[in-house]
């Protein structure tokens, strides 16, 4: 699949870290990036000689990582990705915060997308991964979301593990696995309505932007809808005596 001019560009800064490591023996480290950016960086470090590379994302099952590449002869180690973990907590009794909520917050205080990885919503607030540098600008200037004040507290590694996200299985039956028959029943749109979006570049098939309508899913594909969650087809379970296919799917908010 022809690769967007947005992994093009990722894939000649990740080179460039490379030739840095192997010039100045010293590591270097990305943003944090998707699993697609991942899977994309992966394929291309595997065949690179004289380095190591492992990615971190703070905590266990990290979707947003950062990729640590560095001389052979070093181990890589979440020390030297250069990651940090920040609990957020204030009074959020009497409003309703979302993930969104928190994202648009930390972005409205400057800091740039590539520099946040994963954000966890608990009762009192959020834990947010981010890079190191940013971790003494968030204790000095207080994160304020829908006019609720958060207090700042960095985590160790290790010591915050995220509960794993709830979802809820919806058992559908399918003409076809094309991606508009599955985001159509996936998140209850009609067929007409979902091409607009898809051909829109807001559907991303395992993390990647698919605006093929004829893309064909298979079993544990995790599709999202940007404004709308996302949903993972958990089971394809064969087909009904009418030749319809039954699916599992996990719908997430």
């Amino acid at each position: 699949m022809k690769m967007t001019d947005e992994t093009l560009e990722f894939l000649t800064r990740l080179k460039d870290k490379v030739k840095l490591v192997l010039q100045r023996h010293k590591e270097q480290v990305t943003d944090f990036v998707d699993p697609y950016l991942k899977r994309v960086a992966e394929e291309y470090l595997k065949n690179q000689v004289g380095i190591n590379y492992a990615s971190f994302g703070g905590v266990e099952r990290a979707e947003r990582q950062r990729i640590l590449i560095c001389p052979e002869y070093l181990h890589p180690s979440v020390e030297l990705a250069g990651i940090s973990i920040i609990r957020l907590i204030g009074n959020l009794n009497y409003v309703s915060v979302s993930h969104r909520d928190y994202l648009g917050a930390l972005l409205g205080q400057g800091i740039k997308r590539e520099k946040v990885g994963d954000i966890y919503p608990v009762s009192d607030g959020c834990v947010v991964i981010l890079s190191r540098e940013l971790a003494d600008f968030l204790m000095v200037n207080p994160l304020k979301v829908k006019g609720v004040t958060l207090k700042a507290t960095e985590l160790q590694v290790g010591e915050w593990t995220p509960e794993k996200p709830e979802g809820k299985v919806v058992a559908v039956t399918l003409s076809s696995l094309r991606l508009d028959t599955v985001v159509a029943h996936g998140f209850g749109l009609s067929r007409t309505k979902v091409v607009g979006y898809i051909k829109g570049g807001k559907v991303k098939v395992n993390w990647q932007i698919i605006e093929d309508l004829d893309y064909k899913c298979a079993e544990n594909d995790v599709i999202s809808f940007r404004g709308k969650g996302r949903i993972l087809i958990s089971e394809i379970c064969g087909e009904t005596k009418k030749g319809r296919i039954k699916v599992n799917l996990v719908r997430y908010k």
